[in-house]
């Protein structure tokens, strides 16, 4: 079985099995250190030693204040935070503490440690996006859907035992454990490249129950992918369990609505698979300190979504066992994607859109729990190649017909100031440009005044 990958921003040379991010110049040992963790656990493939803590731990992260939690409102104008909701995220783990709160769990990874500990940090920044709760002069992270039940199922990490975890074999169990745990959400930030029968089975179960999946599209969207058997992928590989019928995967954009170059996009070879964005370029979310760190990848882009899944459920208050259908798990995704901001139409990176979360509560479902064999009535038609599509497109489909790719900002201090130098310079000149072209036309007009006063004269 080949080995699952934490799906984050990663380097070709760290892609193979442990998924690490890219390294943004800050020794193992130093970031430990930063973070007060364990010099023990400073393995340099883990999480917390390739993200960079935030300088204003006051300062909210960029995509919560998109999202804007606090303010989400059903039709009616009552307020929404996923109360009723349990959502499991399948990862490394979630650091409990005061501002996550773990309902349960299970660890499937090999470690001795319960689910509600992360040692690698992957699973605690994903947690906190979904569900972290609001610390007023702690720091400035919420989460989107702060009143969820969350349930860790520790799967994957860092220092997960040799053979256990991270592999199709371990997240089909993940999967199964969510779901006779009562889940009603599963976060996966997590793929592979090869397809599994268990992994599958374990997806459609969920499906067949209601359960909604939400995966992260993968990160070699712009370079070779090759596993740590040595299998070549080639660039952009189809990916798993992203690209399974029933489960939304979601891609990677940046503060401009633009996707990033490693965000993995289908296409006619490897299927259309990306069923929405979302922000996943220098995202924040609390590591196992409760420090708010920066990263990029889609990893963290898919609990946007599945914070707003959960949003949904608690709106239409299908939260009932008899809920559990099928039904429940495709109405969702449609309302997800639907109300993204591509109006209906599809492209290969961009899927349906960007995920709009005020808009999905906000949609007008007719026939609520229609089930999938059919159309759901009030929302916006999706045209074109894309999963749930209600007709094909209306004019033929263009891979190049995505918002422009932009190439990931790296955390650091100096990219930064290298960015605002860039700016400042095209400002600059452009304002240099305006004063000439003021300069220019003055002449031309004391010029000409200077001609019609000699010819006056004359």
């Amino acid at each position: 079985m080949s080995a699952f990958r934490k799906t984050r921003n990663v380097t070709a040379a760290t892609v193979l099995a442990c998924g690490t991010g890219l390294g943004l110049g800050v020794p193992a040992t130093a970031a430990a250190a930063g973070t007060g963790l364990a010099a023990s656990q400073a393995s340099s493939n883990c999480t917390y030693a390739n993200v960079t803590q935030n300088a204003n731990q006051a300062q909210t992260p960029w995509e919560i204040n998109v999202a804007d939690p606090g303010h989400l409102t059903d039709p009616q104008g009552d307020q929404l935070d996923g109360t009723g909701v349990k959502v499991a995220v399948v990862d490394t783990g979630i650091q409990a503490m005061g501002q996550l709160i773990v309902s349960g769990g299970t660890v499937l990874n090999g470690e001795t440690t319960g689910p509600n500990a992360d040692d690698d940090g992957h699973g605690t920044m994903v947690a906190s996006i979904i569900g972290a709760q609001k610390a007023a002069g702690v720091n400035g992270m919420q989460g989107i859907a702060p009143g969820v039940q969350l349930l860790s199922i520790r799967e994957a990490g860092c220092n997960a035992a040799s053979g256990q975890g991270n592999t199709e074999d371990s997240m089909a169990d993940a999967i199964n454990d969510a779901v006779n745990d009562g889940a009603m959400v599963i976060n996966i930030s997590q793929d592979g490249y090869d397809p599994d029968t268990k992994l599958a089975d374990a997806v459609q179960n969920a499906y067949n129950q209601g359960v909604v999946i939400v995966t992260s599209a993968g990160n070699q969207g712009d370079r070779d992918t090759t596993d740590s058997n040595g299998t070549d992928y080639g660039v952009n590989p189809r990916t798993y369990p992203a690209s399974y019928p029933g489960v939304l995967a979601v891609g990677a954009v940046d503060q401009y609505g633009t996707v990033a170059t490693f965000s993995e996009t289908g296409s006619q070879k490897n299927s259309y698979f990306v069923g929405v964005v979302a922000p996943g370029v220098q995202v924040g979310g609390l590591l196992q300190n409760g420090k708010i760190a920066t990263d990029d990848g889609t990893s963290f882009a898919a609990p946007y979504v599945a914070a707003e899944a959960a949003l949904i459920i608690q709106e239409h208050h299908w939260t009932k066992k008899s809920d559990r259908t099928a039904a429940r798990a495709y109405e969702v995704i449609k309302i997800i994607e639907s109300s993204a901001d591509g109006d209906g139409a599809y492209t290969p990176s961009l899927g349906w859109g960007e995920a709009d979360i005020q808009a999905a509560l906000s949609a007008q479902v007719s026939n609520s729990l229609g089930g999938p064999t059919g159309t759901v009535s009030g929302l916006t038609p999706m045209l074109g190649v894309g999963p749930n599509a209600d007709g094909p497109a209306q004019t033929a489909i263009s891979e190049q017909a995505d918002k422009t790719i932009v190439r990931p900002y790296v955390a650091t201090a100096g990219n930064h100031e290298a960015q605002n130098q860039q700016r400042w310079a095209y400002i600059a000149l452009a304002a240099g440009l305006l004063t000439a072209v003021v300069a220019l036309a003055a002449a031309a007009v004391a010029r000409d005044t200077a001609r019609r006063r000699g010819a006056t004269q004359l």
